[in-house]
């Protein structure tokens, strides 16, 4: 105390002037440089490419530079959202093409609810794309109110400059050949595409690397053959009028020597094969799929083992595999019905599950044809559900857990690469009216990696960052889960489980 009233009787008395000048300081408005301005244009026009076209404009009202500086943007992108109606959007689509002056387009991307009415404005609009030598053309249609579709203008199926396409909702009807010659990326969706065109895309296409179809449809052969491609999704997520028709089945067969990931994704229906031919440099694939099923409809049983069994054994090589829970399922009643399994050499193994009884016998299927696995993902959802009950009914009189524990001698040739073990969505495996430690499914399965896989390293029980929230019911749970895993004994003495609440690992 002493020692501060002596600093205190040591500060000069601030005169008047000073205090003056001081209270001045506090009050006077702080000028900041404004540095936006001191950017040069192509920097500018770079981060207004970045935004939607309709935000770009609105730039031009911030100072005399800046008014139609937005006009020589190389990306232009329009949106039908906050429009008062389908007409609006077009006449603001038109005003800026009117406008825009930039030379070469890096992207054009347009998205909206399509009227039969304004074809002739779409077809201006991609004329005005491919005229500025478009790099990247996305054209995605929506047509709830009326099932009248866009149909593409010829002249885009000549174009030497474009690598990357999306067309949704929109007719794809060539009347000659197609001359993609710098095309990269292609995406369909919701469109309807015969085996014909597929092909003449994939034959007009000589440097095509990615190619996705989503739901697509009345296609019966899909022959994909190409010495480029590095990348092929096929997703399929209704069926309806616009569907496969139930008497036409379905055909894949891919010969592409270059194809790097593959994904097959869905629900396909009627599919009959599923072949992949001259797959050497395949690394990843994902095959998430289910081929419904009428109840007691042997022939389809038989003709879904043989595309499993099919698909199998064309993915022997692959390194990275992702497996849903219906091939999960067929996996398991090839096994029971004592139908061959080809042995997979993956060493990143994903299985996709909703964690249902049932599925234990088919991660045991699985696991017997996977010694080669050293990372191994289990990626859990609560609402992944099968269409195809019939599967789950067939397994019902099935005893999945005394199954399981019965054959723990048989298992213990299994796992031994398996060093990485990744379970994600843990708090979906039970539901908000059970305890999560009582899951016999979770528990039998962690507790076989940990008794099984004699050079584990790790296990990581990771939750979903959308649900990182630790609340006291939350962590409850996990301490009662942690305290369940230690009692579990490991083969591997360095094997850790780690929790994403707990403060370390154990």
């Amino acid at each position: 105390m002493v020692l501060s009233m002596a600093k205190e009787a040591q500060l000069p008395e601030k005169t008047a002037s000073q205090d003056h000048g001081t209270k001045r300081l506090k009050h006077a408005p702080i000028l900041e440089e404004d540095r936006i301005n001191t950017l040069p244009d192509s920097i500018l026009l770079t981060i207004l490419s970045s935004f939607p076209t309709k935000d770009a404009i609105k730039t031009g009202v911030l100072c005399k530079r800046w008014a139609y500086l937005w006009t020589s943007v190389p990306s232009l992108s329009f949106t039908d959202t906050s429009y008062e109606n389908e007409a609006a959007f077009a006449t603001a689509v038109d005003d800026a093409l009117l406008l825009h002056r930039a030379p070469k387009l890096t992207n054009f991307s347009v998205k909206f609810e399509y009227r039969p009415e304004l074809k002739p404005r779409v077809d201006l609009w991609l004329r005005f794309a491919t005229t500025a030598k478009v790099d990247q053309l996305s054209l995605c249609l929506s047509s709830c109110i009326t099932p009248e579709e866009y149909t593409l203008p010829q002249h885009l199926y000549a174009n030497e400059f474009v690598s990357k396409m999306d067309f949704g909702n929109c007719i794809i009807e060539p009347k000659g050949l197609i001359g993609w010659s710098s095309l990269k990326h292609l995406y369909f969706g919701f469109t309807s595409l015969t085996d014909d065109v597929i092909n003449e895309v994939l034959l007009g296409s000589p440097r095509l690397e990615s190619l996705e179809l989503h739901n697509c449809y009345r296609f019966n052969r899909l022959d994909i053959v190409s010495a480029s491609l590095k990348k092929f999704v096929m997703f399929h997520s209704y069926y309806g009028d616009e569907g496969w028709d139930e008497n036409e089945l379905l055909e894949l067969e891919i010969v592409a020597p270059k194809m790097e990931s593959l994904e097959i994704v869905g629900t396909l229906y009627n599919m009959k094969k599923c072949r992949i031919k001259d797959l050497s440099a395949l690394v990843e694939v994902k095959v998430d799929f289910e081929i419904p099923i009428e109840e007691d409809d042997q022939t389809k049983y038989c003709e879904s083992e043989n595309v499993v069994r099919e698909l199998f054994e064309s993915l022997q090589q692959v390194k990275k595999l992702f497996v849903g829970q219906w091939c999960l399922l067929v996996l398991f009643i090839m096994s029971m019905e004592r139908l061959p399994s080809p042995l997979l050499k993956c060493k990143y193994l994903t299985m996709k599950t909703s964690m249902p009884r049932c599925v234990l016998p088919g991660i045991e299927s699985l696991l017997q044809i996977s010694p080669y696995v050293e990372t191994l993902v289990i990626d859990v959802e609560l609402h992944y559900r099968l269409s195809s009950h019939d599967l789950e009914s067939l397994l019902s009189e099935y005893d999945e857990v005394n199954q399981w524990k019965s054959k723990e001698i048989y298992f213990e040739p299994l796992l031994r690469c398996l060093k990485i073990v990744k379970i994600f969505g843990f708090r979906n495996i039970f539901h908000t009216s059970e305890v999560f430690h009582t899951n016999e499914v979770f528990i039998l399965v962690v507790q076989f990696l940990l008794k099984n896989a004699k050079v584990l390293e790790k296990m990581d029980i990771i939750e979903p960052r959308v649900m990182q929230t630790q609340t006291c019911n939350v962590l409850h749970e996990c301490l009662q889960v942690a305290q369940k895993l230690l009692s579990f004994p490991r083969s591997s003495p360095h094997a850790v489980v780690m929790f994403p609440m707990l403060v370390k690992p154990f």
